[in-house]
């Protein structure tokens, strides 16, 4: 169990302060987020807290929100993504600063009262699991939200939220996915492969070949692959904000090249 819960109020007093200061042309900057600006970035965040809160609190749930495999869901989320979005383009910056305050202390509020260790409403998909516990929901929900504000900040030119507190549990949290990663990767009995997120918040996590399969291992190992990547970029690569070959001068295969470089497409999120 990782636990995050205890972060969630002063990400969210980091993210106020930040969309107080920002100024009407700031609002519509554009983000590495795909097509979204800042502003769509912040009602995508009111919208993920009021859904959560509604589905989870109040049993509000929606029928288009559905599919039988990855692609689907991605589809459908996708969709009711872009339909809220869009609908806030109509609504001022002011409105919604009042809004998602409101909004992020209502889902501080009921994740307080969850049972962590319950089984949560939706799994999490990008790690390979069909049933996930309440703490990995939530943690999952952390690293969104530590991933938009930190868009937000790239895209205004303001300080990151790269402190050791708010930025290592994203990176526990998202390496949690390296063996469904690279469940379709062959490689010899006992290959070791060791992930290194370079500077003051990063850490190191391997993977071992064996029985077919990989599985996490001591990290103090010897590997045969080792990747290095440089904490102020690793959170881009994981959600697909850089493009890798882009980014070459902050990242370092030694080994395996074609092992070392799938650690680089890992994905924490549905993308």
């Amino acid at each position: 169990m990782i636990p995050v819960l205890h972060l969630f109020p002063t990400l969210n007093s980091s993210l106020m302060e930040l969309l107080e200061g920002l100024s009407p042309a700031q609002w519509n900057s554009s983000t590495v987020c795909r097509k979204w600006s800042v502003k769509d970035i912040t009602a995508h965040l009111l919208d993920t807290a009021l859904r959560r809160v509604s589905s989870g609190r109040d049993g509000h749930f929606l029928k288009s929100v559905h599919g039988n495999s990855y692609d689907d869901l991605l589809n459908s989320l996708n969709t009711l993504n872009a339909e809220w979005v869009g609908a806030y383009k109509r609504v001022s910056s002011q409105i919604l600063i009042k809004q998602i305050s409101a909004a992020q202390d209502d889902l501080c509020e009921y994740l307080k009262t969850l049972n962590l260790t319950a089984p949560a409403l939706f799994p999490v998909l990008w790690v390979g699991e069909d049933k996930s516990q309440i703490w990995f929901d939530i943690a999952r929900e952390y690293i969104e939200r530590w991933h938009h504000q930190q868009q937000i900040r790239l895209a205004v030119g303001a300080d990151s939220i790269l402190e050791r507190e708010l930025y290592y549990p994203v990176l526990e949290i998202s390496m949690l996915a390296l063996p469904h990663h690279y469940r379709l990767k062959p490689a010899a009995e006992g290959t070791v492969i060791k992930i290194n997120v370079v500077g003051d918040a990063g850490g190191s996590w391997a993977i071992l070949r064996s029985k077919e399969e990989w599985k996490f291992t001591n990290p103090e190992m010897d590997a045969d692959t080792e990747v290095y990547i440089d904490q102020n970029i690793a959170w881009m690569l994981l959600s697909k904000g850089i493009d890798i070959l882009e980014s070459e001068q902050y990242w370092q295969v030694i080994g395996d090249n074609d092992l070392g470089f799938h650690a680089l497409k890992l994905t924490a999120f549905m993308v």
